[in-house]
């Protein structure tokens, strides 16, 4: 369990599961930009559908590494 001081900020939304508009998808933001989305048609990285290619995973694991390491180091 991870308790947070109240005068910590941390940004809106940061994540969202199965939103109104794509009800099979996972988003990250970071300061209301999005920066990963997976979704059952496919993986966006800042906006821009990741090709399917035997670089996909790698693409999308380095992508969500970068944002939980934004997210940590903006606390």
């Amino acid at each position: 369990m991870v308790a947070f001081a109240k005068h910590m900020h941390t940004p809106d939304p940061v994540l969202t599961v199965n939103g109104p508009n794509e009800p099979n998808a996972v988003t990250f933001f970071s300061g209301g930009v999005e920066i990963l989305k997976c979704s059952d048609t496919g993986f966006w990285v800042r906006g821009q559908l990741v090709d399917q290619d035997d670089k996909e995973a790698q693409t999308v694991y380095n992508s969500f590494t970068q944002w939980l390491a934004w997210q940590q180091l903006s606390r």
